[in-house]
């Protein structure tokens, strides 16, 4: 297949996506760590499917998705200089920062204080999240508690007949989940140490 044909496929199956996301919808995609399964962030509806094809308990947060750091400030209190600093360095890539979630942002968080927030270094989802425009509720495909499918194939078997749609982008290139900062309360913490070493993160934010 050549290069110009499968640039079309993709580009055919992120517009067909963003459709069905657009409407609300849930979708499977591939992201740089494990596939990831979302909705958009404004889909009450959406957000509940996911809850219930995941089983998972309704006060375990939901992640966002992001085409930029600036469009996730509606759905947080306040941007730190140290979150520009880790976005600028580590974005788009595996780490989600967590911040305190406004108004807007407890509806993805189940009533929690706190929001996640990563933009991924993933092709297809870059090109989704560009051609939504909005935020997406997402967090990985698995059943809760169970490892996160890692290829297409996997995320396929798990829910492909239960979503709107689903994109096969093959295996995940780093297949380890994203490293989590937390960054709502001072003194900033690494709260999971995933793809990016926990020393180099503590390097940009601690004094």
């Amino acid at each position: 297949m050549s290069t110009s044909t499968r640039a079309t496929e993709r580009k055919n199956h992120v517009g067909r996506a963003a459709t069905a996301l657009k409407a609300g919808g849930v979708v499977i995609f591939p992201t740089e760590t494990v596939y990831g399964i979302g909705t958009s962030v404004f889909s009450l509806a959406g957000i509940r499917r996911i809850y219930e094809l995941k089983g998972r308990h309704g006060r375990k947060p939901l992640a966002l998705l992001v085409p930029s750091l600036l469009a996730a400030a509606p759905l947080v209190e306040s941007i730190p200089t140290e979150a520009r600093r880790l976005a600028e360095k580590f974005w788009p890539g595996p780490l989600t920062l967590v911040f305190k979630a406004s108004a807007l942002g407890r509806l993805v968080t189940g009533g929690l204080a706190t929001i996640g927030v990563r933009i991924p270094n993933h092709p297809v989802a870059l090109a989704i999240l560009k051609a939504t425009g909005i935020p997406l509720a997402t967090t990985s495909v698995n059943r809760s508690g169970q490892k996160p499918a890692v290829s297409g194939k996997d995320a396929a078997r798990l829910f492909g007949g239960k979503v709107d749609y689903l994109i096969d982008g093959g295996i995940c290139r780093v297949k380890t989940a994203s490293s989590v900062i937390d960054l709502s309360h001072y003194p900033f913490m690494v709260i999971r140490e995933g793809a990016i070493p926990k020393k180099m993160l503590e390097k940009e934010v601690l004094p």
